[in-house]
């Protein structure tokens, strides 16, 4: 794959913004240097440090001498204009004073999280984790139904009505009647179910563990769902919007994952905790040891371009 040197130079651009650090002429003096640009320099190190961040499969195109110079030529492009930069004076910019110290800060949030890592999480935590949140790594039970509904409120004078239409509905589907097969019952949720969202997916409601149906239709429509045994087995139920026909299609029994298959996922999450407290820590101790003044008067006044005005606490009295 051919890359353009436009979309390479801006790749290294970006690299190179994230990771120089200008005005470094101590360490250069040190350091094999291989580009002097007017009074900066870029050493080995940085040179090898730029090209390492590169994918692999961009690192591959240069391991010759000539391949190096063309990534070389890159760096000394954004040394350039680096400089430049710095002439008029954007080292100043509020701006890149505020990306330099977001920077900082991820920066010092990584140091303290590759400290961290380098202390595994022990074996005895990760179990107790484990047994404490069990539910995290069980897999409810689910079923897969697909309905008639018919649409009757409590309060609807139709709804005995409409509950005697679902009762003969059901019992022609238990008898083997038309509509007992699976393309009859779905050509009855063609024709008479009220619920738009399923109707033209042959009531298909798709898996859905019972706090999921219960959800969608109420508790009493997930307790008959999962009460049905067997495929193809039809039932009515009665919920607060209407009647339905439920018909089982599969159910899929719930399992646990086992201990060795959450250990990695556990892991993660407990030094992603243990970075949080750390860094909750830092800023505590750091709160301790500087003054820190609030001006209420002159935060009141603060606000973003475009925000609305801030609403009174409690309205005022009227006159």
């Amino acid at each position: 794959m051919k890359f353009s040197a436009g979309a390479v130079s801006l790749l290294l651009l970006a690299s190179a913004c994230r990771g120089s650090e200008p005005g470094q002429t101590a360490t250069t003096k040190q350091e094999p240097v291989v580009a002097r640009v007017g009074d900066g320099s870029i050493t080995a190190r940085e040179f090898s440090a730029r090209l390492e961040e590169q994918p692999p499969f961009i690192r591959a195109r240069y391991t010759t001498v000539e391949r190096k110079k063309e990534f070389l030529e890159n760096l000394v492009r954004v040394e350039l204009l680096a400089q430049e930069a710095r002439r008029q004076g954007l080292d100043k910019d509020p701006d890149v004073l505020a990306t330099l110290e977001k920077l900082m800060v991820q920066r010092l949030v990584q140091k303290h999280a590759a400290t961290l890592e380098k202390q595994p999480v022990s074996e005895e935590d990760v179990r107790t984790y484990y047994r404490e949140h069990s539910s995290d790594f069980m897999s409810p039970e689910r079923v897969r139904i697909s309905h008639v509904f018919l649409a009757a409120a409590p309060q609807d004078a139709r709804r005995a009505q409409v509950k005697q239409e679902a009762a003969r509905l059901l019992t022609e589907q238990s008898r083997g009647q038309p509509g007992a097969s699976g393309a009859s019952f779905a050509e009855l949720v063609r024709k008479r179910s009220d619920d738009a969202a399923t109707k033209t997916q042959e009531g298909d409601l798709g898996l859905k563990a019972r706090e999921e149906l219960t959800t969608l239709w109420g508790p009493e429509f997930a307790q008959a769902a999962f009460s049905l045994e067997t495929k193809d087995a039809v039932a009515q139920v009665e919920t607060e919007r209407g009647i339905h026909l439920i018909k089982l299609i599969h159910r899929e029994p719930g399992n646990t994952q086992s201990f060795e298959v959450a250990r990695p996922r556990i892991e993660a999450r407990l030094q992603m905790e243990r970075r949080s407290r750390a860094i909750d820590d830092l800023i505590a101790n750091l709160k301790k040891s500087t003054p820190i003044e609030i001006d209420d008067k002159v935060l009141e006044q603060a606000s973003a371009e475009g925000a609305a005005p801030a609403q009174q606490e409690a309205n005022p009295a009227r006159k």
